[in-house]
């Protein structure tokens, strides 16, 4: 079988994955505290994944609606990393994680759990403000299905790129990491909402992005891959996606790189 049909399975396993994932995710949260934990956990990438998890549960979703404009304040205390005592009102400053939990040895500068705190909260304060994060993510979609998708066949890299950077659209992570947490989280969600819904057009839109999107940042899972598989060049996120899964399903063992 040809590489480019290999990549395709394999692409669409991994995304049936991340689907399987949400569903059961949705089982057992609301779709608000379900996008929460995930996003939150994604900023962990392989060495504070777990500690994002467990900052994003003593710090709801839920809480954070009522926080306003001390979101940031409120994460940065719980996390440890400032002490926000008598700050507020109402708050249990008692939840609160010891600084000693993170694991900070080799984590770049940018990738600082703690700035990662910093510019997740303005995504986090934008939508405690309106209907919660769900309903943001859930009208830039739909937005961007009667932007792009009626006016426009969407068959090229450069469309799906403005689509996503569209509904992507909020201050504090680099375009990159967002992207990443498209189709990683968002994409992958929304995919077991709108099947869920039966609203086919809508599953039809994610995944012609899923497919056409040009591929996220090589990382060395994807480049050995590549080299197993004497292949070149990737064209999409969906090749992307079936790089990953070639490499865990040949090698076997935990997944660790965030994707």
């Amino acid at each position: 079988m040809p590489a480019e049909n290999i990549l395709s399975e394999l692409g669409i396993k991994r995304l049936n994955l991340k689907k399987l994932r949400m569903k059961n995710l949705l089982k057992i949260a609301l779709p608000d505290e379900a996008l929460y934990r995930e996003i939150m956990l994604s900023l962990g990438y392989k060495n504070n994944k777990n500690q994002f998890l467990e900052l994003a549960i003593i710090t709801p979703f839920s809480e954070i609606k009522k926080l306003k404009d001390k979101i940031k304040l409120a994460l940065l205390h719980r996390a440890g990393f400032v002490d926000a005592t008598g700050k507020f009102d109402d708050f249990d400053f008692s939840l609160k994680m010891e600084k000693s939990v993170w694991n900070l040895k080799h984590v770049r500068p940018q990738n600082h759990p703690q700035k990662r705190i910093e510019q997740i909260s303005y995504l986090l304060s934008e939508t405690a403000a309106m209907n919660g994060i769900f309903d943001f993510f859930r009208s830039k979609i739909e937005e961007s299905y009667f932007i792009d998708w009626g006016n426009t066949f969407l068959t090229n890299q450069k469309i799906a790129g403005k689509i996503v950077k569209r509904i992507m659209d909020f201050p504090g992570l680099g375009l990159e990491r967002k992207t990443e947490m498209f189709f990683n989280i968002i994409l992958p969600f929304f995919l077991v909402v709108y099947e869920d819904e039966q609203n086919q057009n809508m599953v039809e839109f994610l995944i012609t992005i899923f497919e056409y999107h040009k591929p996220l940042a090589l990382n060395s899972i994807v480049r050995d891959s590549m080299k197993m598989l004497n292949i070149k060049r990737i064209n999409s996120v969906k090749e992307y996606f079936g790089l990953i899964q070639y490499y865990y399903d040949t090698k076997g063992g935990m997944e660790n790189e965030g994707n």
